[in-house]
């Protein structure tokens, strides 16, 4: 079985986000990692520490919010006010953004389809432009993965994980857990 990004990341992450229990957490996790394609799998175990890179890998995104809502804002067509409105109503970013979700009004012929292994090849875009015109660059790859954004749960992750600030309730050795019951090994050797 093949998941997109949309279809399950971000229903995963929005309930691990509900449950209180490090048990039920790891087993969310646990389910919707085995059945990922191996080329899906690292970056999606990545996304759900709230990074996108590994904390090995120095590079960064350097967008920062008015870049983030300057490209969704190109996609998704909403004003300040909408913005605002969603904001005070979610105090965050990917919430709010997730709320303006539209159907692009200028389609272009061909979407992306947004898999955790294609995300993370956006964000190396993203982090690898450089020089005079990086800034946009970088708006125009994030207008590309936004415009793949059909469905506004998927949208708030993947600012989410933009922004770093997932924050669904997830340490670190809980997703290490979590590999390790997907695969049946002790988490030692994770």
């Amino acid at each position: 079985v093949n998941h997109t990004f949309v279809e399950a990341f971000a229903r995963v992450a929005e309930a691990v986000a509900t449950r209180p229990g490090k048990l039920e957490k790891v087993a969310l996790i646990a389910e919707y990692l085995r059945e990922l394609d191996p080329s899906d799998l690292v970056a999606a175990a990545r996304f759900f520490t709230g990074s996108a890179f590994a904390a090995r890998d120095h590079r960064t995104l350097s967008v920062g919010g008015r870049s983030i809502v300057a490209a969704a804002r190109r996609v998704w067509e909403f004003d300040d006010a909408q913005l605002g409105a969603a904001y005070r109503d979610t105090g965050d970013l990917g919430a709010a953004l997730g709320r303006l979700v539209r159907p692009p009004r200028d389609a272009t012929l061909f979407t992306d389809r947004l898999t955790p292994a294609s995300l993370d090849v956006f964000f190396g875009e993203i982090a690898d432009a450089s020089g005079k015109n990086a800034g946009k660059r970088r708006e125009a790859v994030l207008e590309r993965i936004f415009r793949a954004c059909s469905n506004p749960l998927a949208a708030t992750y993947v600012v989410k994980i933009v922004t770093s600030e997932l924050r669904i309730g997830l340490r670190e050795g809980l997703i290490l857990d979590a590999i390790a019951q997907a695969f049946d090994v002790e988490p030692r050797a994770v």
